[in-house]
C-alpha cells in the first residue's frame, strides 16, 4: 500500500512499550464504556514513516465529562477546549473529544467548540493531513478522512480543507509548516503554500513563547537551514520576534543570516541557531542583538547561552588570527578552550566565516580535546592569601595580579609557586 521507502502501514504494535500499553488501557476502558477512541496526529504520522512516537494523544467520541468519570487520575488542562490529560501506568495521555471549532479571535482559541461524533468532523479542524490520521489501538484499523496517507507516500505536505482558513485559525502552522516540511524532507503542496504567504501576517497574533518554542524545535530537526528558507519564502521570517529590529537595522544580511543557520547542519540546538540568527553585526550592535532575543521571552539559560556565545567570539577570532601568524600564547587558548561556550562559538565562527581560517579552528579544538583536566584549569600557583602576605592592598589590582600569574602559569613561564612568589615580590616592591 505505501510505496515510499521508509512508509509502512501504522500499528500500536510499534509503539514503543508503555505508550502501546498506556493507551491500549485507556482505549480498551473507553471502548467498555461504548465510546469510540483513536490513537491520532503525529503519533499515527510517525508509525507511518517508520519513526518512533514520543508520545500518544488520544480522540474520542467521549465528553470531558465522561473522561473524567471513567478514570482515577486526570488532569482538566483544557477541558474546555475537549482535553483531559488521563495518567495511567505512569504517563499522561492526552484524550480529546471529537470537535469542531470556529471562530477564531486570537490566532489561538477557537471562540466556539462543538462536540462532535464522528473522526470526519474532526479531521476538518487539523492543520494538515499528515496529521490527521486515526488508528484504532485495540483492532489497528485505520480512518485516514483527508488523504494522509497519500500525502504522506508522496511526500507532500497539505493543509485540511482551505489552507488559508487553517493558518488564519492558528497563525502559528505557518512556522510548523516550515517544521515539517524540513523534518521530513517534504514538498509543500503549491496551494498550501501559496496561502502561507497569502496569510503570513496571521502570526503577529501569536505569542512570542509560542514561536520560541517552535523555532526550537527546527533548530532540533534533521534540516534547520531549510525550515527558515520556507520562512523567509513565504514572508514569515521578518515577522518573528526578534527579527524585525535586526532585519530593519540590517536588511542586507538576511541572506548571510539564513546561510548562516543552513551551515549549522541538523539539530543544531536553540542556543546556536538563534544566535546564528541574530548575532551582532555590521549594523547590529550587541545590546541590539540581544534586546532582539529578549522579545522571544527565552529562558534564562537560553538567553545566557547565546549571549556566551556572541561575547567568545570575537576572542576566538583574534586567537585564530593569531595561529595562522604563529604568535598565539598558550594561555590565550586555553582559557578559549575552556569556556563554557567554546564550542557554541566555534560553530557560529564556522556558520559565519566558512572555510576562513578552517584549519586553525580545527588546530585549536584538536588541542583542547588533547587537554587533560589539570591542563585546563590546573592548580594556580598563587591564590588570593599569597597576595595579602606580600601586603598587596585589595582592591582591581588583585584580580589584574592574579590573571596574568596564572597567564604566566599556563605560557610555562612561572614553573612553580615559588618562582611565583618571587614575581609577586617585584609585583609588590613596584607599589
Amino acid at each position: 500500500m505505501l510505496g515510499f521507502k521508509h512508509m509502512q502501514r501504522p500499528s500500536i504494535v510499534r509503539l514503543p512499550e508503555g505508550l502501546r500499553d498506556g493507551a491500549r488501557h485507556v482505549a480498551s476502558v473507553l471502548s467498555g464504556a461504548g465510546h469510540r477512541v483513536y490513537l491520532v496526529g503525529g503519533a499515527v504520522r510517525d508509525l507511518a514513516l517508520g519513526i518512533e512516537p514520543v508520545d500518544a494523544d488520544l480522540a474520542t467520541s467521549a465528553t470531558p465529562d465522561e473522561v473524567e468519570r471513567l478514570f482515577a487520575i486526570t488532569h482538566a488542562v483544557g477541558k474546555a477546549f475537549g482535553t483531559v490529560v488521563v495518567h495511567e501506568h505512569g504517563l499522561d495521555f492526552q484524550v480529546t473529544t471529537f470537535r469542531t471549532e470556529a471562530g477564531y479571535h486570537d490566532a489561538r482559541r477557537p471562540a466556539e467548540v462543538r462536540f462532535g461524533s464522528s473522526v470526519e468532523e474532526d479531521a476538518a479542524r487539523r492543520d494538515f493531513t499528515c496529521n490527521a490520521l486515526y488508528l484504532e489501538p485495540l483492532t489497528d484499523e485505520i480512518l485516514d478522512p483527508t488523504g494522509g496517507l497519500e500525502d504522506l507516500e508522496a511526500r507532500r505536505l497539505r493543509c485540511v480543507g482551505k489552507a488559508e482558513e487553517r493558518f488564519a485559525e492558528d497563525g502559528l502552522r505557518l512556522l510548523r509548516l516550515a517544521r515539517l516540511a524540513a523534518r521530513f524532507g517534504f514538498e509543500v503542496e503549491p496551494a498550501t503554500l501559496a496561502a502561507a504567504a497569502r496569510a503570513a501576517s496571521a502570526l503577529r497574533g501569536v505569542s512570542a513563547e509560542r514561536v520560541l518554542g517552535e523555532l526550537e524545535r527546527m533548530a532540533e530537526g534533521r534540516a534547520p537551514g531549510r525550515a527558515l528558507a520556507l520562512l523567509r519564502e513565504i514572508g514569515v521570517l521578518p515577522l518573528l520576534p526578534g527579527t524585525g529590529p535586526v532585519l530593519h537595522a540590517d536588511p542586507a544580511s538576511l541572506e548571510a543570516r539564513c546561510t548562516a543557520v543552513a551551515a549549522l547542519g541538523p539539530a543544531c540546538g536553540s542556543v546556536r541557531f538563534l544566535a546564528a540568527l541574530l548575532r551582532p553585526s555590521g549594523a547590529i550592535a550587541f545590546p541590539t542583538a540581544r534586546d532582539a532575543v529578549l522579545e522571544l521571552r527565552p529562558s534564562r539559560a537560553l538567553l545566557d547561552g547565546i549571549v556566551a556565545a556572541w561575547a567568545l567570539e570575537p576572542e576566538l577570532g583574534a586567537c585564530l588570527e593569531q595561529l595562522a601568524g604563529g604568535r598565539a600564547r598558550r594561555s590565550r587558548w586555553v582559557r578559549l578552550a575552556r569556556a563554557p561556550a567554546f564550542e557554541d562559538a566555534c560553530a557560529l565562527w564556522t556558520a559565519w566565516n566558512g572555510e576562513r581560517l578552517a584549519r586553525e579552528l580545527e588546530t585549536l579544538r584538536a588541542r583542547a580535546r588533547e587537554l587533560r583536566p589539570d591542563e585546563l584549569v590546573p592548580r594556580p600557583f598563587l591564590v588570593s592569601d599569597d597576595l595579602a602576605r606580600a601586603g598587596i592592598p585589595r582592591g582591581p589590582r588583585w584580580s589584574q595580579l592574579l590573571r596574568q600569574a596564572e597567564e604566566l602559569q599556563l605560557d610555562g613561564e612561572l614553573a612553580n609557586a615559588e618562582q611565583a612568589r618571587a614575581w609577586l615580590a617585584e609585583r609588590a616592591r613596584e607599589r
